[in-house]
């Protein structure tokens, strides 16, 4: 059982690092945008139509996506010195307690996307009056897909601190490049 645990955490590190390149990708687009409308701007008094709607519907779409792969590659901030102090077992439920934190933070983020994601009806953006919901939704569906990931990562470190070995896998060394 805590092999195919272990082998599942690994496929989802996988995953994790396309999404996070994925992410960058539409971050790294989004931010050339923004340059390319500051030239039109300044050289030409033409800025790009409705590009702040745009924007702000992919960044709100790509933050959510940074949330799989951050979790599942286990590159968000952690402080390890007081496990560290502690010896091995203990920091080993030391993040188990971390990761289990995690977990009901970004499960009550996703359950509050899902509420808003629903009220947000039928609005839409300023400039260009694009619809709302589908963004919202998309980061609502991000957020669970988190969330299950952050879920996985605490069953994988749970068993990693039950079977009193370390998850040799990435952990914290992981990287999306």
């Amino acid at each position: 059982m805590a092999e195919a645990l272990f082998r599942l955490n690994r496929q989802v590190m996988q995953a994790s690092r396309i999404i996070a390149w994925l992410a960058v990708c539409v971050l790294l687009l989004i931010s050339l945008a923004i340059m390319l409308d500051v030239l039109l701007r300044w050289l030409f008094l033409s800025p790009i139509h409705g590009l702040e709607d745009i924007v702000v519907l992919t960044i709100t779409v790509a933050v959510a996506a940074c949330f799989v792969s951050s979790f599942g590659l286990r590159t968000n901030i952690t402080v390890r010195f007081v496990g560290k102090a502690l010896g091995p077992r203990a920091s080993a439920w030391l993040e188990v307690f971390g990761h289990g934190l995690t977990f009901v933070f970004i499960a009550s983020v996703a359950w509050q996307l899902v509420i808003h994601a629903g009220e947000v009806g039928k609005q839409v953006t300023f400039i260009l009056a694009l619809p709302l919901q589908p963004t919202w939704w998309a980061a609502a569906m991000l957020s669970i897909a988190a969330a299950v990931v952050q879920g996985l990562v605490l069953l994988a470190q749970l068993a990693a601190a039950v079977l009193g070995q370390p998850l040799t896998d990435g952990g914290e060394k992981s990287s999306i490049l």
